[in-house]
């Protein structure tokens, strides 16, 4: 390549990044990129306009009950009274909720006994990074692994 080639390739070169600066400017600047992000109302319409069904957790578990196995049920009233110190909680995790504001609701309700430990649990793992906003069933004799699992599913 001689020097006048060279000369237009950088020249080509300058004007596809200048152009690319120009397109970039124009659309962050305008704010066309704000607000095609659906809200969660949108995307429910939306979905239920192409034929989904959309459901809360509980909801969704609520659907799906199991027949009742009488067994069973007797079963887990022996359960229930030989360990009456089993408690259940149904936590309403809410949009922007931390998992340090999780953690004191569950010590609250008696479901963990130390606060500190589960967070570190929750953060350590990234499990605070996935926690979904809806009503969750949880007992004091989950895991941390079990809690975790069920507040991010």
């Amino acid at each position: 390549m001689n020097e006048n080639e060279q000369s237009k390739t950088a020249r080509s070169f300058r004007r596809i990044i200048f152009t690319t600066t120009i397109f970039t400017g124009y659309y962050y600047g305008t704010g066309l990129f704000v607000g095609t992000t659906p809200t969660a109302e949108e995307a429910k319409e939306l979905l239920v306009k192409k034929g989904f069904v959309v459901t809360l957790p509980m909801e969704e578990a609520k659907k799906t009950v199991q027949p009742k196995d009488p067994d069973k049920d007797s079963m887990e009233k022996e359960a229930s009274k030989k360990n009456p110190s089993i408690v259940t909680y149904t936590i309403k995790v809410k949009t922007n909720m931390t998992a340090t504001e999780i953690a004191d609701s569950l010590s609250k309700e008696k479901i963990i006994d130390d606060t500190a430990e589960f967070e570190a649990y929750m953060n350590d793992r990234e499990f605070s990074k996935k926690i979904q906003i809806g009503e969750f069933v949880v007992t004091n004799n989950m895991t941390y692994r079990q809690l975790a699992n069920t507040l991010t599913h």
